[in-house]
């Protein structure tokens, strides 16, 4: 009966030790699962983000564009005798599109990158992992 209930005890040993081994390993397999999730979240945040600040900057250009346009549409049609309001708008324009393309020089871009935390190590800033 000794030998009865020792090989039921190994039995019980071996079912266990085999059990807790497939948990283990379901539970590496679980954690590799969320791993790869959450890493192709922060691909895709810091995608978002990025494709957000070259939509910033190619607007920035397009109002540029704009103001370009203006300013030289309004200096070839009234460069006669341009009123006292309309001079004083177009040296206000010229002194708003000289401001507008500072901002889109390469150091300001790369100031604007850095405080935004943009293509650079950072550039997951404000991702947060899904807790599901």
């Amino acid at each position: 009966m000794a030998s009865d209930i020792a090989v039921g005890l190994a039995v019980l040993a071996a079912a266990k030790t085999e059990e807790r081994l497939r948990r283990e390993a379901e539970q590496r397999r679980i954690e590799e699962e969320r791993r790869r999730r959450e890493l192709a979240a922060r691909i895709k945040h810091i995608e978002d983000r990025r494709t957000t600040g070259l939509s910033t900057l190619l607007s920035e250009l397009d109002e540029l564009d704009r103001l370009r346009r203006l300013i030289a549409m309004l200096t070839e049609e009234f460069s006669a005798e341009p009123s006292p309001r309309l001079s004083a708008f177009l040296a206000w324009t010229r002194e708003h599109l000289a401001q507008r393309e500072a901002r889109l020089s390469p150091q300001a871009i790369e100031h604007r990158f850095e405080a935004e935390r943009l293509f650079g190590d950072d550039d997951d800033h404000g991702f947060t992992p899904s807790r599901w």
